[in-house]
């Protein structure tokens, strides 16, 4: 049992890092005019790289339809054991459209990602990303009706603080026009990664819904999200295709992440992108399964506190390759994020503060019997259906 969890744990840090560094990997793949030279630098002759979010956020939804491999395997088994019924009325594919309300906001949310790690430091874009919890702890307070303490609250002030610090210490660059411009452009890219977490903690409150009130195991619902986020996201490709070919010059249009046929070309002539792709591919799916096992044999605390130790670690693998350079304020506010998290998630509690104001405790003891009955709902039914036991 102790390997087994070692095992899981591993593959929930060395795939999930491996998502971030090999998009990022993808995005400094260089397509067109690669061999431009510093010193004879001409107008149209600058190097231009593989920014093409569309494609990325499909291999992301084709990697979670891999899942379907490993729930058939999951089910024969249950079967072949008769601890269910092969004819039992789980969910399928068609019976319920709400599973595509978070296949959209997975869509959404993955493309603005993969737009934003094109404009900023893949250790930021990781740590950025850590605000989730505000948006998942608003959108549940106001959706689901769920109370937080004023602990946790106070918990969410410094996960805010330590994403602005975090932000803050990337747009810190200086020198001259070029400068100016690059600090712009992380602006926009750190901007365009808060809103997909915000999009991301609609998407969360919504898959929990759905399984709290449908009789559905979460390996089929991550395959159906990448079904029918697959499904869309290849047509909204084809139709805008269509559009900004009208709508742009040929040259614009050549060099636009909505020309179809010039973005699979990138993806398919290149050998390294392509390579990385069907790794992108295979990493997400074996993240999902690992992370549904984590969260099955200890805990959905565990889980993000794993995930603080991959945040880390794609921030590590950046300095040790060089992508990018040590910042003392990165490392402060990725404390202070790391902190209001574990706060959140009870790893850090309020008994351990004894010099707290008694108004900061006084509703926590309640506030965590109610998130702890309603999370035990959710655990029983993961719990009874995941895979390996």
């Amino acid at each position: 049992m102790g390997l087994n969890l070692l095992f899981i744990v591993s593959g929930t840090l060395i795939t999930g890092a491996a998502n971030s560094l090999l998009t990022k990997f993808q995005d400094n793949q260089c397509v067109r005019n690669c061999s431009f030279n510093n010193n004879n630098l001409q107008e149209g002759t600058k190097p231009e790289y593989f920014n093409q979010p569309g494609i990325q956020t499909l291999q992301m939804f084709l990697g979670e339809l891999l899942i379907y491999f490993v729930y058939l395997i999951y089910r024969y088994n249950k079967i072949k054991n008769n601890q269910i019924e092969s004819n039992n009325n789980e969910i399928s594919w068609y019976s319920n459209l709400k599973l595509a309300i978070p296949a959209i906001c997975d869509l959404s949310c993955t493309t603005l990602l993969n737009i934003g790690l094109i404009y900023i430091p893949v250790s930021i874009y990781q740590m950025t990303r850590g605000s989730v919890v505000l948006f998942v702890a608003i959108f549940s307070t106001i959706f689901l009706k769920r109370k937080i303490s004023n602990f946790k609250w106070l918990s969410l002030i410094f996960v805010t603080l330590g994403v602005c610090i975090v932000g803050l210490s990337g747009s810190s660059k200086s020198g001259g026009e070029e400068g100016q411009k690059d600090i712009k452009m992380i602006i926009f890219g750190i901007c365009l990664v808060i809103g997909a977490t915000s999009l991301q903690g609609i998407q969360f409150v919504v898959e929990e819904n759905i399984l709290e009130k449908n009789p559905i195991i979460p390996l089929q619902l991550v395959y159906i999200e990448g079904l029918f986020g697959s499904l869309i996201l290849i047509s909204l490709m084809i139709l805008l295709n269509f559009i900004f070919k009208f709508k742009l010059t040929q040259e614009e249009f050549l060099n636009s992440p909505f020309n179809l046929y010039e973005s699979f070309y990138q993806l398919i002539s290149n050998k390294i992108i392509l390579g990385t792709s069907f790794l992108i591919m295979l990493s997400i799916s074996s993240f999902n399964y690992f992370g549904l096992s984590i969260t099955h044999q200890v805990s959905a605390t565990a889980r993000s506190t794993i995930d603080t130790c991959r945040t880390l670690l794609v921030w590590l693998i950046a300095l040790i390759i060089g992508w990018e350079s040590f910042k003392f304020l990165q490392l402060i506010g990725f404390i202070i994020l790391v902190f209001g998290t574990l706060c959140f998630n009870d790893v850090i509690t309020v008994e351990q503060f004894n010099w707290l104001p008694n108004w900061l405790k006084e509703n926590d003891k309640i506030s965590n019997l109610e998130d702890e009955e309603s999370r035990n709902l959710i655990d029983e039914e993961i719990e009874e259906r995941l895979i390996g036991k």
